[in-house]
This record gives structure tokens, sequence and C-alpha cells, in this order.
């Protein structure tokens, strides 16, 4: 009797991991199924990612021009001067080109262009930092004689001189230091301030200019930007900035709104 019976317990317990193997096998074999499925993903995956690989390449050789092209531009080369000599001023420079820059001073030159002067041009450029690239637009549109900069930072006039070696323009382009200071009387025919913000109002120096046989023009930027330590002489809107700088004649007047502020430009003349 024991041994039939541990005969049959045997038998039975075999059928019962037999029944537990093929169970697995099965799980085995849908796993498997699923590793065929993940491979084909996987193979699609790193089709996708060759592709965005050569892509990325794409992009790199684009970078690449890119930065040849501009090494064919006056900026590169003045950007180098300022990084190998003035490294301080670097982010002054880069805040100088940036997008927010160039909009400010595209504005201005796309308003003026619609001016006809009858003469080749005396301009004077108050708060002019580098210059550039304001004096890049205005070449573009004007015939001018001469352009007098002023900024109180002599370093700045140091990163002039190498944009003026390098665009050498065949108009003459001087640097002075203090606009408030330059006492002497003389006609211009174009008087712009991007940055009247950070000075005393222009109008305290209209007796040194002459206003025959025709007033200056004038071309004013501020911002209400009261927040900045440097702005000594933001204004609420463009109104104002007229009525401080008692333009009679209004040729322009607009506003540009900006994410932390409002920048004002009027043109006209005294």
């Amino acid at each position: 009797m024991e041994q039939i019976y541990n005969w049959r317990k045997n038998k039975n317990d075999i059928s019962l991991h037999n029944v537990e193997i093929g169970s697995y096998n099965e799980q085995i074999g849908e796993h498997n199924t699923e590793i065929g499925e993940l491979n084909t993903e996987i193979g699609s995956i790193k089709e996708k990612i060759g592709s965005i690989r050569e892509t990325i390449g794409e992009h790199r050789e684009q970078i690449s021009i890119c930065e040849n092209n501009n090494r064919e531009t006056p900026y590169y080369w003045v950007n180098q001067w300022v990084n190998n000599n003035l490294p301080s001023y670097s982010n002054s420079f880069d805040d100088s080109v940036s997008q927010g820059q160039y909009e400010s001073k595209l504005w201005l030159k796309e308003k003026l262009e619609k001016i006809i002067f009858t003469s080749e041009l005396y301009i004077d450029v108050i708060g002019s930092w580098f210059g550039f690239p304001l004096i890049e637009m205005l070449a573009d549109v004007f015939d001018i004689k001469q352009i007098d900069l002023y900024d109180i930072d002599e370093e700045c006039h140091k990163v002039t001189a190498q944009y003026i070696n390098h665009f050498d323009y065949d108009f003459r382009i001087v640097q002075f230091k203090d606009f408030f200071e330059r006492k002497e009387i003389r006609r211009r025919q174009l008087i712009i301030n991007t940055s009247s913000e950070h000075m005393s109002d222009i109008i305290t120096m209209k007796e040194y200019y002459k206003d025959y046989p025709i007033k200056p023009i004038l071309a004013i930027q501020s911002n209400n930007y009261f927040e900045v330590e440097d702005h000594i002489n933001c204004v609420k809107d463009v109104d104002e900035l007229i009525e401080k700088n008692q333009i009679e004649d209004v040729l322009y007047k607009g506003k540009r709104s900006l994410p932390l502020y409002d920048r004002f430009m009027v043109i006209g003349k005294w």
C-alpha cells in the first residue's frame, strides 16, 4: 500500500510541476513576444536617434557657417578686442548689440529716414556708448559729413575707436566727453539722444545750437524704468518727454512696450 501511494503521489506531483512548467513556458513565450515588439520599437527609436543626430550635425554646421560669417564683420573683431583688452566691458558690449538695443536703434532709423535732409549732415549723438550699431544704421540712409559722439566714459571711446578703424567711413567721427561741457556754438542738422534717462534734459544746451537757416531735428528716447539706479531722468510717458525737452514741432512720437518697461521716442524741433 505504501509503495503505490508513493508512486501515485509522485506521479501527481510530477503532473502538477509539469503544469506549472507549462504555465511558465507560456509566460516566457509572452515575454519573448514582448521582447520582439520592444526590439522592433528599440530599432525604431534608434533610427529616430540617428535622424536627430543628423539634424544636430546640420545645426552645428550652420552654427559654424554663422560663426565664419560673423568673422567677416567688424563686430566680431571689436568683440574680440574688448574681450582681450577690456574684459570688464564684455557684458556691456554684448548689451550694446543685443536684440533689444538693435530694435531700439532700428526704430529710430526707420522713423528718421522718412525725413528729407537737403544737405550733408552734421550729427551730434549724446550718450553715444560705443557708437555702433547706430552709426552704421545712419550711414546706410544719410549723406553724412561729420558725427560728434559724446560719452563721459573714456573706455567707451577706446571701443568706438576700434569700430572706426574697422568701418573706415569717409566721413569724420569725433569723440567728446561730457556733452554738457561743450559750450561752443555749432550748427547741427540732427541731434540724437537714445539714453536721456541717464542724464539731464538736453534743452539746457539749446543756446549752443544755431537755429538758422533751419532748426536742428531732435531725436530723443527715454523710458519709464524708474527702478534702475542709473536712470536719473525717466519719464512716465512720451508727452512728458516732449514737455521736458520743449519740443514744439513734433514730427513723430511713439512708444514700444517691453517686458519690464516702456520705451518712448520723440522726433521734432525746439
